[in-house]
């Protein structure tokens, strides 16, 4: 028995990220954190969310404070 690979587009990996099956960072490959509806990154410091008005109330903790 062989391992297959795996391999899926930006499109299905972001697909996952929202539907919360993922919890990897595309941009650093660290966990995410699910804040007010969106998925952010406290290390990257990247975040997806629906509306620019979500991503304003967000507020990440720092790596030193999440570490």
């Amino acid at each position: 028995m062989t391992v297959a690979p795996l391999n899926r587009s930006l499109d299905q990996e972001l697909a996952a990220l929202i539907r919360g099956v993922s919890l990897e960072c595309l941009v650093c490959g660290e966990f995410v954190l699910h804040v007010r509806g969106a998925q952010a990154c406290p290390e990257c410091r990247s975040i997806l969310a629906e509306s620019e008005e979500r991503i304003a109330q967000i507020a990440l903790p720092s790596v030193m404070q999440a570490g």
